[in-house]
């Protein structure tokens, strides 16, 4: 049998999860007896995983590969189901299944090397094993906290493994994201010999702003009250040494963040005053790269807070956070991570990242977690020995469908924001003896990507063009509004909702917005020239993820539910009905306050179609405040860390609280850097 696909190779065909193959075609066109060369003249095919499954079909004479077919319309639309042609150029034109992984779709690529190494094999008359042998029963045991759906859904490998290489650090970080970035460079800058395994081909992040607690700007008692606040909003089920772990040490974490991408313009050590700072934020470029703190929501929680829906009383007591943004958009704070790993590795070269290679299984001596294997591009194991500690930051599950339906359900008829995240470290941490925070998880839903005005409380309407709520309900709680409202199928759909999702519904006001006070708006208004950005066209969209422009402009409602994709009849009544309500100056259907009740008439008029998608799963592996793993008697397992949306239990509430923003990237920086000074005994 080829080595490239022995059982051991084959029993995970991609990152994501168990590959699979399918034969078929063995002697389309085939003779019995095959001229003379290197292959069986004929069509094969060969199914394998990718995120979600590629067939390649390519066809032989005698001595090369004369045809390939990458068949990727199971993908993602937007990632790996864009490439498929371009993976069958890059076969044939290599004639072999070496190729290079495309950078943008790494697992689709990983997939099509593993169907066309099939393809190739059995060309050539050799055997090849179906992996659906390595799911049979008693190929390795499951722990009780997962079920095998969901282990084959991720990353991990349970099953005996045997390494090809084994290396030695004394801290070793799996993912490269908000959580492991911090983890790992921490680690080096505190003397560490570190390895930084990353399933991507780069740095991965999510998110504009990160936030954090600013001590001589609070009172003792502000920062505590803080702690009872944010409690309240997660239905009092975090754990508050958490919570207070982050109030007193997130400040750290944020500035040496911030000085670390060089967006200071101070010195390596620098107080990082500068970005909270709105109207000098725009000198703060990082290095030409046009990265730049462009927007400050820092606020001082003193008083009575009020949303929309609670209120909280700090009386004379303040605590500060401070909450910069980075962009422009599309560009987050990924592209910072990057910076900020690449200016630490120039720094301490014991800091060493492993691209394209996956952590799989956790290594144990006894009850203590030593090491972990990692499975690079081309399929070989190598142990990655910790001395000190095993950190996991691998990011949440929202791309394990099995995990979701147990734990996170009421997202599952949503599109997720991210791909790739099949809860790897959760699996392997639960195989050694973790638990999982033993609740329904904690979810963040929300669309402001696709225009501004994104919680304006205008005039909402379902894909239908039926109005379905109170508009002042804020928008981090549309996600579960729009439960009960029609799916639809968008141009941004993802791979796993393909005639449609949860989560749409219009937002709709006239062009006489403009001139209504500042008063009249939840939070700013934005002028028309702004919002015609969000417009679908041809040219330029600067700061705008051009995958969510849907935003529109017409001068009769008609045209506007016709660009909406909604029925005229239908949103034409339903706006006639508004303004009746508007007129009477009561919202007797859903009850709105009637401040915000603004008939719609003055032409054009404006429609913002909404996208409400999962942004994150913030709930993981029980941990304490050091960021330790616990066993389900609340034991430390020595040796194991989980960081960011993998660790927990920080919130607990159905939904994330949006009392502070950025909180969540804040989080994960924080926990990233008290996992890696803990480890190597450096906390105070």
């Amino acid at each position: 049998m080829s080595e490239n696909i022995s059982r051991r190779n084959f029993l995970k065909g991609s990152l994501a999860g168990a590959a699979t193959l399918a034969m078929a075609g063995v002697g389309l066109g085939t003779t019995a007896f095959a001229e003379e060369g290197i292959y069986t003249p004929g069509t094969y095919s060969a199914t394998a995983r990718g995120h979600e499954e590629v067939t390649v079909t390519m066809t032989f004479d005698a001595n090369s590969i004369t045809d390939v077919k990458v068949d990727v319309s199971k993908e993602t639309p937007s990632i790996g189901g864009l490439h498929g042609d371009e993976l069958a150029q890059m076969i044939l034109d290599a004639q072999s299944a070496e190729i290079d992984a495309v950078a943008t779709a790494t697992e689709t690529s990983i997939g099509a090397k593993k169907a066309a190494e099939a393809c190739i094999a059995q060309a050539k008359g050799e055997a090849v094993e179906v992996a659906a042998a390595a799911t049979e029963a008693g190929d390795y045991e499951v722990p009780a906290e997962l079920t095998k759906e969901e282990v084959e859904a991720s990353a991990a490998e349970l099953w005996p493994i045997t390494p090809e290489e084994t290396k030695e650090y004394d801290i070793v970080v799996v993912g490269a994201g908000a959580g492991g970035v911090p983890a790992a460079c921490w680690a080096a800058e505190l003397g560490a010999k570190v390895a930084l395994l990353q399933k991507e081909v780069e740095v991965v992040s999510q998110g504009n702003c990160a936030s954090a607690i600013i001590k001589e700007k609070s009172t003792p008692a502000g920062i505590e009250k803080w702690v009872h606040h944010t409690n309240s909003l997660n239905n009092w089920r975090s754990d508050e040494k958490l919570l207070r772990a982050y109030a007193h040490n997130s400040e750290e974490a944020l500035l040496w963040y911030w000085n670390r991408a060089g967006l200071t313009q101070e010195t390596e050590y620098g107080d990082g005053s500068k970005i909270d700072d709105n109207a000098r934020s725009a000198e703060l470029l990082n290095d030409g790269n046009g990265l730049f703190a462009y927007l400050s929501t820092s606020a001082d929680l003193t008083g009575v807070w009020q949303d929309r829906q609670d209120t909280y009383d700090y009386g004379d007591d303040h605590c500060y956070f401070m909450a910069p943004w980075i962009g422009p958009k599309p560009q987050n704070v990924g592209n910072v991570l990057k910076n900020v790993l690449n200016n630490v590795m120039a720094k301490c070269p014991d800091l060493e990242v492993f691209y394209e290679t996956p952590g799989v299984q956790l290594v144990k001596d006894g009850d203590k977690v030593v090491g972990v294997i990692g499975k690079d591009v081309n399929g070989k194991y190598i142990q990655f020995n910790a001395s000190k500690a095993v950190i996991l930051a691998t990011g949440d599950y929202m791309n394990n469908d099995p995990m979701v339906a147990r734990w996170c359900p009421d997202t599952a008829a949503y599109d997720k924001k991210q791909y790739h995240k099949t809860g790897d470290g959760h699996v392997m941490a639960l195989a050694a003896g973790a638990k999982m925070e033993p609740l329904g998880h904690t979810k963040m839903m929300h669309d402001f990507d696709s225009a501004q005005m994104y919680e304006e409380p205008f005039l909402y309407v379902n894909m239908n063009g039926e109005r379905f709520t109170n508009e002042y309900t804020g928008f981090v709680y549309m996600g579960n509004v729009t439960k009960f409202q029609p799916s639809y199928k968008g141009d941004n759909v993802d791979a796993n909702h393909p005639d449609g999702s949860k989560g749409w519904y219009c937002q709709v006001y006239d062009s006489s917005y403009e001139e209504w006070p500042a008063e009249d708006f939840v939070s700013r208004s934005y002028p028309a020239d702004k919002m015609e950005n969000y417009i679908p066209s041809d040219g330029e969209h600067p700061g705008v993820f051009v995958n969510l422009i849907d935003a529109h402009k017409c001068d009769t409602l008609e045209d506007l539910a016709k660009e909406l994709d909604i029925d005229p009849e239908t949103f034409k009544a339903t706006v006639e009905r508004y303004n009746e309500l508007c007129e009477n100056g009561e919202d007797v259907d859903f009850g709105k306050p009637s401040k915000y009740m603004k008939p719609i008439k003055q032409a054009p008029f404006w429609g913002l179609r909404k996208h409400i998608r999962v942004s994150s799963i913030d709930s993981g592996i029980m941990t304490n405040e050091n960021a330790q793993a616990l066993t389900a008697d609340g034991k430390v397992i020595e040796g194991l860390y989980a960081v960011g949306n993998l660790g927990g239990p920080f919130y607990g509430g159905a939904d994330y609280p949006f009392h502070q923003t950025g909180l969540s990237l804040g989080r994960c920086y924080t926990f990233g850097m008290i996992a890696a000074k803990h480890a190597l005994g450096k906390m105070e």
